[in-house]
């Protein structure tokens, strides 16, 4: 029981030392650009930039998501139609899946980006 508390301590040590460093190299990195004579449009070029990153990365986990929920019904379908030698799974299903979804999802998102700076 004691070593439960342990992880649970490591775990939000570990989250708020990374929002911690996060913010500190953030705020460093905005006052090197203010020393260096640039424009406050500097940051808004470096949050549109982080927005497509954040889409990317976004719509890549919608797509693992979708993969994993059609590979289960995939392989559902492989269990009740195609079982001759009575598997009990197919991991041929989620291995299909996965990597189609996730793949479809990444050109969907450039699309989206090429929209977006046109």
């Amino acid at each position: 029981m004691n070593q439960a508390y342990f992880i649970i301590i490591a775990v939000f040590l570990s989250i708020f030392g990374t929002v911690y460093t996060y913010l500190s190299y953030r705020n460093k990195e905005r006052l090197a650009l203010i020393d260096s004579g640039l424009s406050p449009d500097a940051f808004k070029q470096m949050v549109q930039g982080r927005g497509k990153f954040l889409l990317v990365f976004g719509l890549a986990f919608i797509g693992f998501s979708l993969g994993v929920i059609g590979g289960f019904f995939f392989e559902k379908y492989l269990l009740t139609n195609y079982n001759p030698n009575s598997y009990r799974n197919y991991p041929q299903a989620y291995l299909t899946t996965v990597p189609l979804s996730v793949g479809i999802s990444l050109v969907i998102s450039f699309y989206i980006n090429r929209r977006n700076d046109k």
